[in-house]
């Protein structure tokens, strides 16, 4: 099943939760519009599987570790395992896309393989974090990126094999072009940190939350934990955590029918008027106008 989703799921690792689908054939397709995430922003996560991806309309930027990289329409991008990364709509019009994210093993085998040990795990840990790829230059990347979305949605008999087909020559061709670009660097100290930040973050949301407490998470002083948010987010991390707040408040505004005044302290926040005026900013209606727009559309 291709998924259309609207919210980020993550464990209690802050690893995004695929679906019970991959448990046969260990991979998620997605597509949709950016904009249907809330404010057109995916936050910043990881996962243990490799993700292709391509961008059918629109204009985002991806923030990959401390970098950052824009997508135009026709672009796809390759993020390898382990990676943390944001997408976020540049442009108000629709941002579409599609992406498979994937376990390595559907292309390697069984470790030790020679598919495993001469191709796949050169990749996982020495080829680049980040691959952008474009029409002109990287033609089989995008042929046998929309065959393997093709035979996906039609689920013929063995579109299994045929799908893993495409995903190897994906995986060869990225192989190839990781030679010319920088290796995979050793996750620094900082982006370890981050993760242990993030997971607290995520754990702790409905509760008060200090600077102190979340650089506390990470064993590191409150000045370290400023630094490495504006780094890798470019934001405080108390405007991350607003923002954080804000998105699963609308999630719960989606997916529920509990007031408002309670969903504002279910997110942390102990003035609902507060919430209230975070929530416009970020999304740019009230909570209660978001919740009335969700339900027009259903």
């Amino acid at each position: 099943m291709i998924r259309n989703r609207s919210f980020l799921l993550t464990d209690g690792q802050g690893k995004e939760l695929l679906d019970d689908g991959m448990q046969l054939f260990d991979i998620a397709v997605n597509s949709g519009d950016i904009h249907q995430f809330a404010a057109g922003y995916i936050p910043s996560h990881w996962h243990k599987e490799l993700e292709v991806f391509v961008l059918l309309e629109g204009q985002i930027q991806i923030g990959i570790g401390d970098g950052t990289y824009r997508l135009q329409a026709g672009d796809g991008c390759f993020i390898n395992t382990e990676v943390i990364h944001s997408f976020t709509a540049d442009v108000p019009s629709p941002c579409r896309y599609r992406s498979f994210v994937f376990n390595p093993d559907i292309v390697g085998g069984m470790p030790g393989s020679v598919f495993d040990a001469a191709y796949v795990r050169p990749l996982l840990e020495n080829g680049a974090s980040f691959l952008k790829f474009q029409e002109e230059e990287d033609r089989v990347y995008f042929e046998r990126f929309h065959r393997a979305y093709l035979l996906y949605e039609e689920e013929g008999y063995g579109y299994e094999f045929r799908v893993r087909d495409a995903l190897s020559d994906i995986l060869l061709h990225a192989k190839s072009k990781s030679t010319s670009a920088a290796g995979r660097a050793i996750p620094s100290l900082q982006e370890t940190r981050l993760k242990e930040m993030l997971i607290w973050i995520d754990r702790n949301l409905e509760k008060t939350i200090t600077v102190s407490q979340i650089a506390a998470a990470a064993n590191i002083c409150t000045r370290e934990c400023q630094r490495i948010f504006s780094q890798y987010l470019h934001y405080s991390p108390v405007e991350y955590v607003q923002k954080k707040r804000v998105i699963y408040g609308a999630k719960q505004l989606t997916d529920t029918d509990i007031p408002i005044t309670q969903v504002a302290l279910n997110c942390g926040f102990s003035n609902p008027s507060y919430f209230a005026k975070r929530f416009k900013e970020f999304m740019g209606s009230t909570p209660g106008e978001y919740r009335g727009a969700v339900r027009e559309k259903r």
